[in-house]
């Protein structure tokens, strides 16, 4: 099955949040705090778009904000507020999740903030590696790019929540890496010449 990475259009999107659209918001805001969509990485405009759209109640900005508050993206680190929010959110985000149900595309940037949770443990979520992969590897499905990474880095490559397996590490960082997404080009940069060290050893 051929997994097409989802790209988007960043000035359509700003339309489309400034119109009131919550999805729009947060992948503009994502986008900011991940390098996606040809953005460079802006903290500080990551936290605006998270704030705007937690505004309007969307709980995937308000888990972005949770996110950057818990690490001190943008923000000055409060565990606390973090923790807060990353509450707040929770249930707020199983409804969205179950309501998107007909639409798996819009469904995969809910089910990736959840897989976040399970994968950090946050709010009070126990980190649970395996339900993490679950949920990340069906957002890669539907062509999440950021699952699509995840998929490579983090859960192959380390053997987390399932077995270890280069080389379907190697296939999601060079999908993700194939449309342009910096720490993906980064990360296979970087694996290439660990291997090569290892090589030449």
């Amino acid at each position: 099955m051929e997994i097409k990475p989802m790209l988007f259009n960043i000035e359509e999107l700003i339309e489309k949040a400034n119109d009131g659209d919550k999805l729009s918001c947060y992948i503009v805001a994502r986008s900011y705090d991940s390098a996606e969509n040809g953005l460079s990485q802006d903290l500080t405009k990551a936290v605006e778009w998270y704030r705007k759209g937690a505004e309007m109640n969307d709980p995937k900005c308000i888990y972005g904000l949770a996110a950057c508050y818990q690490f001190g993206d943008g923000v000055e680190q409060n565990k606390d507020k973090a923790y807060q929010l990353f509450v707040n959110a929770y249930d707020e985000l199983l409804q969205e999740i179950e309501e998107e149900k007909e639409k798996p595309k819009v469904q995969a940037f809910s089910k990736f903030c959840l897989g976040a949770y399970y994968y950090f443990g946050f709010g009070d979520v126990e980190k649970d590696y395996k339900t993490a992969f679950q949920l990340i590897n069906e957002c890669a499905i539907q062509g999440h790019l950021a699952a699509i990474y995840d998929l490579g880095a983090n859960f192959y490559r380390e053997g987390r929540g399932t077995e270890q397996n280069l080389e379907l590490a190697d296939y999601y960082l060079e999908l993700a890496a194939s449309v342009g997404l910096p720490r993906a080009i980064k990360k296979l940069e970087d694996v290439q010449h660990s291997n090569e060290k290892g090589a030449r050893k």
